[in-house]
């Protein structure tokens, strides 16, 4: 019997690796050039994003470089060699950073900086209703938001003066935000590792491409193996295909993306109309990922959109459906993706209770009664993580106080985005979710259950902006890549109380170099001469809804309020399931989405060819023939993800614009 003296011996004597200065150097720099190069080739050129999802291709095609160019170092200069440890602080440092040059918050903060004050019209009357509302610190000036959308005038330069206080504004929210979330995520940490030995499928792929050697080269690393190239071929065949289609028409290529099923049941009528809107993708990636998942996980996230699809038709039978006179009184989408919400925030709590003794831990070592002495794996002490989120929650109120918010009203919205963070999170840990998304948002969770005279002008002016920067694209949500890095970080062993001051250094580095970079570029072009995404269309959307809300006020929703019980309800019954019943075959995680724009886009019949697979694969093969092909399913990922770096660089060189999709 191992005792936890032992363990605890065990954990002493295995070594541990500083996180060296010149490791933080190159993660620095390369988040630097990934937001230098980002906004004139993802919205300008279009050839090429660093990419979105809890598991981004440009960071693992910076690593593939560097472990190439590290190749060439350990051959003639050994001693210049990068480490293993050096290489995932390098892919730690971007993955919990360059999401947000792209859906993570950049785009969206200088588009809705503006958006208000552009599209002002005497019809909308924002002019008297909603700039009054914000204070002089957040509008950057009428020539500022006047070239954001025109452009520059010819040998024009970007009004720094005028962006300085909003950027340094929306910077500092950010920096706090990131703050409060390293420091969540390290009170997660250990628990989720360690005791609950959470899956974090994500964080193979990395894993694989350095290998196990201490200095990584591509003939140490995954591509070694001969399995892994029956994966890989086909994604990058496709990807291929579909480049030299883009350049020549008659080159075939088929579309696997978004593949409109539905649409064979629009005008059938109730109740088959509400299937019109399902769709199809093929994602090799997607396939590969999930086939590192265990069963109950993969089942439970397509099982539990098929389900979602069956209560829309058993209300539809009912004569119950979207713009139906029934649906006026109880609108079906609506009561699921708010029993969702409810399960959103019913799955956090469990987090909270399963990791009590973490927590506890750290709530005595904050009085000065650590039961266990500093613990190296460990992001940050307790007592540390602790005061680290108090304070940076402080410094959140404080500025939603400054600018005019309730502070009850702020600490709601929030409270309902940490319990979407830590969703999230758990999604991408223990399911490996590339693309989280919601089939809810906050704001409109409070407004249609406590009403939204419950709050004033100036408080939804504020939900406006910290919804369309933070909260409508849960693609790039931070906490999922925080909780990754902290998972790279203890695989390879290095001292981990120094990496949460390294992201956060990354996380600077970006906004500093990104929030220029960007201005640079679209203030060049004018936002308006650029595609609606992002720079309109989620402004557009979130304004929208405000203005409905001043000239409609939500009334809070009977049914609405119902559906977030029962959906917090069915959370807790699945998870007791899930916990105390070794036959029960369903994983919750599956419920919490099921209605959501990205499972039925991008998610459910990928999981569904992955849990088919891998049962199959099983059932006949044994866990021998799955841990052998293993090296395969990394394979489908890496071929869609590296291939369609290495077209993106062509592309990129030649001014190729990439076919759209």
């Amino acid at each position: 019997m191992i005792t936890q003296a032992s363990a605890k011996t065990d954990r002493e004597a295995t070594p541990v690796f500083p996180i060296t200065p010149r490791a933080v150097l190159a993660g620095t720099l390369s988040v630097a050039f990934l937001a230098i190069i980002n906004p004139w080739l993802a919205f300008i050129s279009r050839t090429w994003t660093v990419g979105s999802g809890s598991l981004m291709g440009s960071p693992l095609v910076v690593l593939f470089l560097f472990v190439l160019g590290n190749g060439l170092l350990v051959r003639f200069v050994p001693r210049r060699a990068f480490t293993r440890g050096e290489l995932l602080v390098v892919y730690g440092m971007l993955i919990v950073s360059i999401g947000l040059a792209m859906q993570g918050g950049i785009p969206y903060i200088v588009s809705a900086t503006t958006y208000p004050f552009y599209m002002a019209t005497p019809e909308n009357n924002w002019q008297q209703v909603v700039w009054p509302c914000l204070p002089l610190w957040l509008q950057p000036g009428p020539q500022a938001v006047n070239w954001f959308w025109e452009g520059l005038p010819e040998a024009g330069r970007v009004p720094w003066d005028n962006w300085a206080s909003p950027l340094l504004a929306w910077g500092g929210f950010t920096v706090a935000l990131m703050a409060a979330v390293f420091c969540l995520g390290a009170l997660f940490s250990k628990d989720w590792i360690e005791r609950q030995r959470l899956a974090f499928p994500l964080v193979d792929i990395p894993l694989s491409i350095t290998g196990e050697h201490n200095l990584p080269t591509l003939g140490s690393s995954i591509l070694s193996n001969r399995v892994f190239w029956l994966g890989f071929a086909p994604p990058s065949l496709f990807a291929i295909l579909g480049w030299l289609h883009g350049l020549y028409p008659s080159v075939p290529a088929p579309n696997l993306y978004d593949i409109q099923v539905g649409r064979n049941f629009i005008g059938m009528g109730l109740p088959w109309s509400v299937l019109s809107d399902v769709s199809v993708s093929i994602g090799f990636a997607i396939i590969g990922v999930s086939c590192l998942l265990p069963s109950e996980v993969s089942l439970s996230l397509w099982l539990f959109y098929v389900l979602y699809r069956v209560q829309l038709l058993i209300w539809a039978s009912f004569g119950v459906a979207e713009g139906s006179q029934a649906g006026n009184i109880i609108n079906p989408r609506a009561f699921i993706s708010f029993e969702e919400a409810g399960g959103f925030v019913a799955l956090a709590l469990v987090a909270l209770y399963q990791s009590r003794q973490t927590i506890h831990a750290a709530v005595l070592d904050l009085a000065g009664r650590s039961p266990e002495g500093d613990d190296p794996y460990a992001p940050l002490r307790g007592r540390t993580a602790l005061i680290g989120f108090l304070v940076a929650n402080a410094a959140l109120f404080w500025w939603a106080s400054a600018a005019g918010m309730q502070w009850w009203g702020f600490a709601l919205i929030m409270g309902l985005f940490y319990a979407v963070l830590i969703g999230a999170a758990r999604l991408v840990a223990a399911g490996g979710v590339m693309y989280t998304d919601t089939g809810f948002f906050p704001r409109g969770v409070l407004l249609r259950t406590l009403g939204a005279t419950a709050f004033t002008p100036t408080t939804h002016v504020m939900f406006a902006f910290l919804s369309v920067i933070y909260m409508y694209d849960p693609m790039n949500l931070p906490l999922p890549q925080v909780m990754n890095s902290y998972k790279l970080v203890h695989s390879a062993r290095l001292k981990a109380k120094a990496f949460p001051w390294v992201g956060m250094v990354a996380v600077i580095a970006i906004l500093a170099v990104g929030l220029p970079a960007i201005l640079q570029v679209v203030c060049r072009a004018g936002a308006t001469s650029l595609a609606n995404w992002p720079f309109t269309s989620y402004p557009n959307w979130a304004f929208g809804e405000l203005a409905a809300t001043f000239r409609t006020p939500e009334m809070p929703d009977n049914w609405l309020r119902l559906a977030v019980v029962v959906g917090a309800g069915i959370t807790f019954a699945l998870v007791w399931l899930h916990s105390r019943f070794l036959w029960w075959p369903v994983s919750p995680l599956g419920f919490i989405i099921a209605s959501s724009y990205e499972t039925n886009r991008s998610l459910w019949a990928n999981l569904f060819i992955a849990w088919a697979l891998t049962t199959l694969i099983k059932h006949y093969g044994g866990l021998r023939l799955y841990r052998t092909l293993r090296p395969a399913f990394i394979g489908l990922v890496l071929g869609q993800f590296l291939t369609g770096g290495a077209l993106a660089i062509v592309s990129s060189i030649f001014g190729i614009k990439l076919p759209a999709g």
